[in-house]
């Protein structure tokens, strides 16, 4: 295949995961908890094989290989809701919530309250104490959370939410809508490190109008690219790919 075709489809290959990553902000600038995602690149050095298919010596050929996908930090905005299980996190820390697939992490603190008395996510999963699940006893009264994440009734305390923090909070990774997930040790965070707000929750930081842009220009330069590749002297190498022997 040719050196043109190669840098044509790596830029393509990388153009598409880019959109992905842009599209999936996009999805989610009304999600609360949601923290955009990014992507980054690294040049990749084709191998040199001595000569190519004329019989002409190899030169170094260099593509675009899109790394890995890391999120943005930074804390979103806060919207008042007046409910006593929104939760918004202040600082850099996450819920703990217990998944078939093992603990997974968030930042969307939309609680409620399961038939059983669990304190839960809006998808179902349970949200971890300190202790484990926490249990909200029938007619014990509304429940209120406190700064530190104590959960406690009229009637009694409940316990006390577990929040978690990472040494690379960036490298987390998607584990579905609101969740996350790392090969990471989760830090148990005290009340001086985060605090809760009840009655609040934090909404995502993409920023929706640049990520519109960037969605413009990544189609854009995904057309053109196509355009040359079509156009070059090596698309005939296209329908090689596409060839399945029988």
């Amino acid at each position: 295949m040719g050196e043109t075709t190669l840098i044509h489809l790596s830029r393509l290959i990388a153009l598409e995961r880019k959109l992905d990553v842009v599209a999936r902000n996009v999805a989610n600038s009304d999600t609360p908890g949601f923290r955009a995602r990014e992507l980054t690149f690294r040049e990749y050095l084709k191998p040199e094989k001595g000569v190519d298919e004329t019989g002409k010596k190899e030169r170094p050929l260099s593509l675009v290989d899109p790394r890995f996908q890391f999120s943005n930090s930074s804390q979103g905005t806060l919207q008042q809701t007046g409910n006593p299980l929104d939760l918004a996190i202040h600082g850099e820390g996450y819920f703990v919530v217990k998944t078939a697939q093992g603990d997974r992490y968030t930042r969307a603190g939309a609680l409620t309250i399961d038939s059983v008395g669990r304190l839960i996510t809006l998808s179902g999963e349970p949200v971890m104490g300190k202790s484990g699940p926490l249990l909200v006893p029938p007619n014990d009264g509304e429940v209120s959370v406190a700064v530190d994440g104590t959960l406690s009734t009229k009637r009694a305390v409940l316990g006390q939410l577990r929040l978690v923090g990472f040494a690379n909070p960036e490298l987390l990774q998607p584990a579905g809508e609101t969740l996350v997930q790392t090969g990471q040790t989760p830090v148990d965070l005290g009340s001086g490190q985060v605090r809760l707000i009840s009655g609040a929750l934090e909404k995502s930081n993409v920023e929706t109008t640049r990520e519109m842009s960037r969605l413009a220009e990544i189609v854009r330069s995904y057309e053109m690219v196509g355009r040359l590749l079509k156009s070059s002297q090596d698309a005939d190498d296209i329908n090689k790919l596409a060839n399945v022997p029988e």
